[in-house]
Protein backbone atom coordinates (compact mmCIF):
# COMPACT_ATOMS: atom_id res chain seq x y z
CA UNK A 1 0.00 0.00 0.00
CA UNK A 2 1.49 3.32 -0.80
CA UNK A 3 0.05 6.65 -0.51
CA UNK A 4 -0.79 9.84 -2.98
CA UNK A 5 1.05 12.75 -2.82
CA UNK A 6 1.06 15.84 -4.47
CA UNK A 7 3.43 17.96 -5.83
CA UNK A 8 5.90 20.22 -3.86
CA UNK A 9 4.14 18.22 -0.19
CA UNK A 10 7.28 15.88 -0.10
CA UNK A 11 10.22 18.27 0.22
CA UNK A 12 13.00 16.63 1.98
CA UNK A 13 15.70 18.79 0.55
CA UNK A 14 16.37 22.17 2.46
CA UNK A 15 14.16 24.77 0.95
CA UNK A 16 16.62 26.76 0.55
CA UNK A 17 18.23 25.02 -2.35
CA UNK A 18 14.99 24.37 -3.55
CA UNK A 19 14.26 27.68 -4.23
CA UNK A 20 17.44 28.40 -6.04
CA UNK A 21 16.61 25.27 -8.55
CA UNK A 22 13.08 26.95 -8.90
CA UNK A 23 14.80 30.02 -10.19
CA UNK A 24 17.45 28.28 -12.44
CA UNK A 25 14.81 25.79 -13.90
CA UNK A 26 12.74 29.16 -15.53
CA UNK A 27 15.75 30.94 -16.79
CA UNK A 28 16.70 31.55 -20.08
CA UNK A 29 20.27 32.44 -18.89
CA UNK A 30 20.63 28.72 -19.01
CA UNK A 31 20.63 28.22 -22.67
CA UNK A 32 23.50 29.57 -24.81
CA UNK A 33 21.25 31.65 -27.10
CA UNK A 34 19.01 32.87 -23.79
CA UNK A 35 16.17 31.43 -26.07
CA UNK A 36 14.61 28.62 -23.40
CA UNK A 37 14.84 27.25 -19.78
CA UNK A 38 14.24 24.15 -18.90
CA UNK A 39 10.88 24.52 -18.28
CA UNK A 40 10.66 25.44 -22.30
CA UNK A 41 11.18 21.61 -22.60
CA UNK A 42 9.23 20.25 -19.25
CA UNK A 43 6.65 22.35 -18.72
CA UNK A 44 4.55 22.19 -15.79
CA UNK A 45 1.33 23.02 -18.12
CA UNK A 46 2.29 19.88 -20.74
CA UNK A 47 2.50 17.43 -17.75
CA UNK A 48 6.35 18.49 -17.05
CA UNK A 49 7.24 17.80 -20.76
CA UNK A 50 5.90 19.46 -24.26
CA UNK A 51 4.12 19.10 -27.28
CA UNK A 52 6.95 18.77 -29.66
CA UNK A 53 7.17 15.11 -31.42
CA UNK A 54 10.87 15.31 -30.51
CA UNK A 55 13.10 17.61 -28.66
CA UNK A 56 14.17 20.95 -30.62
CA UNK A 57 17.85 22.72 -29.88
CA UNK A 58 18.49 25.79 -29.55
CA UNK A 59 19.35 26.08 -33.44
CA UNK A 60 15.42 24.13 -33.70
CA UNK A 61 16.90 21.28 -35.12
CA UNK A 62 14.71 18.52 -34.13
CA UNK A 63 16.85 15.69 -31.71
CA UNK A 64 15.99 12.01 -32.25
CA UNK A 65 13.81 11.58 -28.87
CA UNK A 66 10.45 12.64 -27.69
CA UNK A 67 10.96 14.63 -24.01
CA UNK A 68 10.08 12.35 -20.88
CA UNK A 69 8.41 13.72 -18.47
CA UNK A 70 9.82 14.90 -15.43
CA UNK A 71 7.08 13.83 -13.15
CA UNK A 72 8.07 11.69 -10.34
CA UNK A 73 11.10 11.52 -11.82
CA UNK A 74 13.65 11.54 -8.75
CA UNK A 75 11.93 7.94 -7.84
CA UNK A 76 13.03 6.55 -11.20
CA UNK A 77 16.56 4.14 -11.06
CA UNK A 78 17.51 5.42 -14.25
CA UNK A 79 17.14 8.55 -16.11
CA UNK A 80 17.36 8.29 -20.17
CA UNK A 81 15.28 6.45 -22.42
CA UNK A 82 18.22 5.03 -24.29
CA UNK A 83 20.64 3.95 -21.16
CA UNK A 84 21.01 2.47 -18.15
CA UNK A 85 24.35 4.10 -17.38
CA UNK A 86 22.51 7.04 -16.07
CA UNK A 87 21.90 6.41 -12.24
CA UNK A 88 22.32 10.04 -10.64
CA UNK A 89 19.93 12.75 -11.17
CA UNK A 90 22.57 15.63 -11.31
CA UNK A 91 24.85 14.26 -13.97
CA UNK A 92 21.57 13.76 -15.96
CA UNK A 93 20.20 17.10 -15.89
CA UNK A 94 24.32 17.80 -16.70
CA UNK A 95 23.61 16.20 -20.06
CA UNK A 96 20.74 18.42 -21.83
CA UNK A 97 23.15 21.45 -20.29
CA UNK A 98 26.42 21.01 -21.50
CA UNK A 99 25.82 18.93 -24.99
CA UNK A 100 27.05 19.43 -27.78
CA UNK A 101 25.15 16.64 -29.65
CA UNK A 102 22.47 18.50 -29.75
CA UNK A 103 22.74 21.15 -27.84
CA UNK A 104 19.50 20.93 -26.01
CA UNK A 105 21.13 24.25 -23.69
CA UNK A 106 24.44 24.56 -25.82
CA UNK A 107 25.65 25.96 -22.48
CA UNK A 108 29.41 26.51 -21.55
CA UNK A 109 30.38 26.30 -17.76
CA UNK A 110 32.21 29.34 -17.93
CA UNK A 111 29.27 30.98 -19.63
CA UNK A 112 26.89 29.49 -17.02
CA UNK A 113 29.11 31.14 -14.61
CA UNK A 114 29.46 34.82 -15.53
CA UNK A 115 25.75 35.31 -16.23
CA UNK A 116 24.57 34.14 -13.28
CA UNK A 117 27.43 36.32 -11.47
CA UNK A 118 26.13 39.03 -14.11
CA UNK A 119 22.41 38.60 -11.82
CA UNK A 120 23.63 39.13 -8.80
CA UNK A 121 20.71 41.03 -7.51
CA UNK A 122 18.57 37.98 -8.35
CA UNK A 123 21.11 35.16 -7.30
CA UNK A 124 23.64 36.03 -4.36
CA UNK A 125 20.80 35.98 -1.78
CA UNK A 126 19.38 32.42 -3.15
CA UNK A 127 23.30 31.33 -3.63
CA UNK A 128 23.97 32.34 0.23
CA UNK A 129 20.61 30.76 1.45
CA UNK A 130 21.14 27.27 -0.14
CA UNK A 131 24.95 27.00 0.23
CA UNK A 132 26.48 28.99 2.82
CA UNK A 133 28.11 31.28 0.13
CA UNK A 134 27.62 33.37 -2.88
CA UNK A 135 29.95 31.72 -4.96
CA UNK A 136 28.84 30.74 -7.70
CA UNK A 137 29.55 26.80 -9.30
CA UNK A 138 28.40 24.42 -12.10
CA UNK A 139 28.52 22.13 -8.88
CA UNK A 140 26.11 23.95 -7.42
CA UNK A 141 24.11 24.97 -9.67
CA UNK A 142 23.49 20.87 -10.51
CA UNK A 143 23.19 20.23 -6.90
CA UNK A 144 19.88 23.08 -6.37
CA UNK A 145 18.29 22.07 -10.20
CA UNK A 146 18.91 18.52 -8.79
CA UNK A 147 16.48 19.29 -5.53
CA UNK A 148 13.99 20.97 -7.10
CA UNK A 149 13.34 18.30 -9.64
CA UNK A 150 12.96 16.05 -6.74
CA UNK A 151 10.01 18.22 -5.80
CA UNK A 152 7.94 17.67 -8.85
CA UNK A 153 6.20 14.58 -7.85
CA UNK A 154 2.58 13.48 -7.74
CA UNK A 155 0.36 10.48 -7.69
CA UNK A 156 -2.66 11.91 -6.59
CA UNK A 157 -4.90 10.59 -9.07
CA UNK A 158 -8.72 8.76 -9.00
CA UNK A 159 -6.89 5.60 -9.56
CA UNK A 160 -4.56 5.98 -6.28
CA UNK A 161 -6.70 7.11 -4.38
CA UNK A 162 -8.60 4.00 -5.13
CA UNK A 163 -5.97 2.25 -4.24
CA UNK A 164 -5.55 3.91 -1.13
CA UNK A 165 -8.45 3.30 -0.01
CA UNK A 166 -10.34 0.55 -1.58
CA UNK A 167 -13.39 2.85 -2.67
CA UNK A 168 -14.38 1.86 -6.28
CA UNK A 169 -16.70 4.82 -6.55
CA UNK A 170 -13.65 6.77 -7.08
CA UNK A 171 -13.63 5.44 -10.59
CA UNK A 172 -16.35 5.74 -13.09
CA UNK A 173 -17.88 1.88 -14.58
CA UNK A 174 -15.90 2.65 -17.96
CA UNK A 175 -12.40 3.12 -15.18
CA UNK A 176 -13.31 0.24 -13.38
CA UNK A 177 -13.69 -1.88 -16.67
CA UNK A 178 -10.74 -0.25 -18.43
CA UNK A 179 -8.71 -1.40 -15.39
CA UNK A 180 -9.90 -5.03 -15.19
CA UNK A 181 -8.55 -5.22 -19.19
CA UNK A 182 -5.42 -3.65 -17.88
CA UNK A 183 -5.09 -6.26 -15.31
CA UNK A 184 -6.19 -9.48 -17.55
CA UNK A 185 -4.39 -11.88 -19.08
CA UNK A 186 -5.70 -11.36 -22.68
CA UNK A 187 -4.32 -7.41 -22.53
CA UNK A 188 -1.49 -8.33 -19.37
CA UNK A 189 -0.67 -4.44 -19.55
CA UNK A 190 0.03 -5.18 -15.65
CA UNK A 191 3.50 -7.28 -17.06
CA UNK A 192 5.73 -4.12 -18.22
CA UNK A 193 3.31 -1.52 -16.14
CA UNK A 194 3.66 -2.44 -12.30
CA UNK A 195 4.62 -0.45 -9.69
CA UNK A 196 3.45 2.73 -7.86
CA UNK A 197 4.14 4.76 -11.15
CA UNK A 198 3.17 2.06 -13.64
CA UNK A 199 6.74 1.76 -14.85
CA UNK A 200 8.03 -1.39 -13.81
CA UNK A 201 7.86 -5.01 -15.07
CA UNK A 202 6.08 -7.01 -12.22
CA UNK A 203 8.44 -10.15 -12.87
CA UNK A 204 11.47 -9.78 -10.71
CA UNK A 205 14.71 -8.99 -11.89
CA UNK A 206 14.22 -8.11 -15.39
CA UNK A 207 15.35 -5.07 -17.61
CA UNK A 208 12.83 -2.03 -17.58
CA UNK A 209 14.25 -1.78 -20.95
CA UNK A 210 11.69 -2.90 -23.76
CA UNK A 211 11.64 -2.94 -27.57
CA UNK A 212 8.03 -2.77 -28.26
CA UNK A 213 7.79 -3.52 -31.80
CA UNK A 214 7.24 0.39 -33.33
CA UNK A 215 9.60 -0.61 -36.28
CA UNK A 216 11.07 -3.24 -38.17
CA UNK A 217 12.65 -1.79 -40.56
CA UNK A 218 14.18 -5.18 -42.68
CA UNK A 219 17.87 -5.14 -43.77
CA UNK A 220 19.11 -8.89 -45.31
CA UNK A 221 17.44 -11.01 -42.56
CA UNK A 222 17.31 -8.69 -40.09
CA UNK A 223 14.84 -6.23 -38.77
CA UNK A 224 16.27 -2.78 -37.60
CA UNK A 225 14.95 0.15 -35.68
CA UNK A 226 15.88 3.98 -36.99
CA UNK A 227 19.68 4.31 -37.30
CA UNK A 228 19.55 7.52 -35.29
CA UNK A 229 17.56 6.14 -32.65
CA UNK A 230 18.05 2.34 -31.85
CA UNK A 231 18.05 2.07 -28.06
CA UNK A 232 20.06 0.31 -25.57
CA UNK A 233 22.25 -0.94 -28.73
CA UNK A 234 24.25 2.37 -29.29
CA UNK A 235 25.30 1.89 -25.73
CA UNK A 236 26.04 -2.31 -25.54
CA UNK A 237 26.99 -2.38 -29.80
CA UNK A 238 24.89 -5.59 -29.58
CA UNK A 239 21.85 -6.00 -31.96
CA UNK A 240 19.62 -7.87 -29.40
CA UNK A 241 19.64 -4.55 -27.76
CA UNK A 242 17.77 -3.07 -30.71
CA UNK A 243 15.11 -0.96 -30.04
CA UNK A 244 15.05 -1.17 -26.72
CA UNK A 245 13.91 1.91 -24.70
CA UNK A 246 13.07 2.28 -20.90
CA UNK A 247 9.58 1.93 -19.77
CA UNK A 248 7.39 5.04 -18.92
CA UNK A 249 5.47 5.87 -15.88
CA UNK A 250 1.60 5.70 -17.47
CA UNK A 251 0.97 8.18 -14.62
CA UNK A 252 -0.58 11.45 -16.21
CA UNK A 253 0.35 9.85 -19.48
CA UNK A 254 -2.86 11.28 -21.02
CA UNK A 255 -1.27 15.04 -20.59
CA UNK A 256 2.47 13.76 -22.23
CA UNK A 257 1.56 13.42 -25.75
CA UNK A 258 2.52 12.81 -28.28
CA UNK A 259 3.99 9.54 -27.06
CA UNK A 260 6.31 6.85 -27.51
CA UNK A 261 10.05 7.27 -27.68
CA UNK A 262 10.55 9.86 -30.67
CA UNK A 263 7.04 10.93 -30.02
CA UNK A 264 5.56 9.25 -33.16
CA UNK A 265 2.17 8.75 -31.79
CA UNK A 266 -0.23 11.06 -32.35
CA UNK A 267 -2.72 9.39 -29.98
CA UNK A 268 -3.17 6.84 -27.20
CA UNK A 269 -5.72 4.70 -29.46
CA UNK A 270 -3.19 4.49 -31.98
CA UNK A 271 -0.71 3.05 -29.04
CA UNK A 272 -3.08 0.37 -27.92
CA UNK A 273 -3.74 -0.29 -31.59
CA UNK A 274 -0.14 -0.80 -32.07
CA UNK A 275 -0.17 -2.82 -29.06
CA UNK A 276 -3.34 -5.19 -29.71
CA UNK A 277 -1.43 -5.74 -33.54
CA UNK A 278 1.72 -7.10 -31.82
CA UNK A 279 3.67 -4.31 -33.77
CA UNK A 280 3.35 -1.41 -35.51
CA UNK A 281 2.83 -1.57 -39.62
CA UNK A 282 4.98 1.39 -41.23
CA UNK A 283 3.83 1.28 -44.86
CA UNK A 284 5.62 4.24 -46.86
CA UNK A 285 8.72 6.62 -45.79
CA UNK A 286 12.25 5.45 -44.46
CA UNK A 287 11.11 3.62 -42.23
CA UNK A 288 9.05 1.25 -43.64
CA UNK A 289 8.54 -2.28 -42.19
CA UNK A 290 6.36 -3.78 -39.78
CA UNK A 291 7.69 -3.98 -36.25
CA UNK A 292 5.40 -7.15 -35.63
CA UNK A 293 8.64 -8.88 -37.12
CA UNK A 294 11.60 -7.76 -34.93
CA UNK A 295 13.02 -10.21 -33.68
CA UNK A 296 14.01 -8.08 -30.15
CA UNK A 297 10.53 -7.58 -30.10
CA UNK A 298 9.41 -8.06 -26.04
CA UNK A 299 8.47 -11.69 -25.96
CA UNK A 300 5.20 -10.29 -23.82
CA UNK A 301 4.08 -8.09 -26.91
CA UNK A 302 2.12 -10.80 -28.41
CA UNK A 303 -1.33 -8.95 -29.51
CA UNK A 304 -4.62 -9.23 -28.76
CA UNK A 305 -8.38 -8.42 -29.34
CA UNK A 306 -10.28 -5.38 -28.85
CA UNK A 307 -13.45 -4.49 -29.27
CA UNK A 308 -14.07 -0.58 -29.63
CA UNK A 309 -16.17 -0.52 -26.34
CA UNK A 310 -12.96 -2.20 -24.79
CA UNK A 311 -11.01 0.35 -26.56
CA UNK A 312 -12.64 2.91 -25.22
CA UNK A 313 -12.91 1.81 -21.23
CA UNK A 314 -9.14 0.95 -21.56
CA UNK A 315 -8.81 4.53 -22.75
CA UNK A 316 -11.01 5.96 -19.96
CA UNK A 317 -8.71 4.04 -17.24
CA UNK A 318 -5.57 6.07 -18.31
CA UNK A 319 -7.41 9.06 -18.08
CA UNK A 320 -7.76 7.73 -14.10
CA UNK A 321 -4.27 8.00 -14.19
CA UNK A 322 -4.50 11.63 -14.52
CA UNK A 323 -2.80 13.99 -12.05
CA UNK A 324 -5.16 17.20 -11.50
CA UNK A 325 -3.74 20.23 -13.81
CA UNK A 326 -3.72 22.55 -11.31
CA UNK A 327 -2.29 20.42 -8.68
CA UNK A 328 1.14 22.58 -7.46
CA UNK A 329 1.14 25.05 -10.43
CA UNK A 330 1.34 27.85 -8.02
CA UNK A 331 4.40 26.32 -6.37
CA UNK A 332 6.46 26.07 -9.62
CA UNK A 333 5.75 28.93 -11.12
CA UNK A 334 8.36 30.63 -12.67
CA UNK A 335 9.54 33.69 -10.83
CA UNK A 336 10.85 35.47 -14.11
CA UNK A 337 7.97 37.08 -16.52
CA UNK A 338 7.41 35.44 -20.35
CA UNK A 339 10.00 35.86 -22.49
CA UNK A 340 7.10 35.52 -25.10
CA UNK A 341 3.63 36.04 -24.09
CA UNK A 342 1.43 32.97 -24.69
CA UNK A 343 -2.74 32.86 -24.26
CA UNK A 344 -3.77 32.17 -21.16
CA UNK A 345 -1.00 32.94 -19.14
CA UNK A 346 -0.24 35.29 -16.78
CA UNK A 347 2.96 36.10 -15.10
CA UNK A 348 3.00 36.42 -11.39
CA UNK A 349 3.26 39.53 -9.50
CA UNK A 350 6.48 41.57 -9.74
CA UNK A 351 7.75 38.97 -12.04
CA UNK A 352 11.65 39.50 -12.48
CA UNK A 353 12.52 40.64 -16.04
CA UNK A 354 13.76 37.70 -18.43
CA UNK A 355 17.73 37.69 -19.19
CA UNK A 356 18.09 38.66 -23.38
CA UNK A 357 20.83 37.42 -25.42
CA UNK A 358 22.91 39.97 -27.12
CA UNK A 359 25.28 38.34 -29.35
Amino acid sequence: MFCAFSLGSAVAEPRSKVALGRYLFNDVRLSKLGNRSCALCHSPYHGWSNTFSKTPDIYGQLATLNTPSLLNVADYSTYMQGTTKLTSLVETIKRPLLSKHPEEMGMEPQLLIARLKSASDTYSVLFADAFGSTEVTLDKVLFALAEYVKTIRSTDTPYHQYLQTGNTKLLTVAQQKGLTLFNSERLNCRACHGGPLLNNRTAVNQSNFANTGLYGIQSGDKYYYPAEAQGLENETGSHHDNGKFRIPSLVNVTKTGPWGHDGSFATLTAVIESYARAGRLTVSGLNKGDGRNHAQKDPLIKGFSLTNAEKLQLLSFLDALTVPAQNGLSEHASPFCALVKLKGREDIANCIPPFVYRD
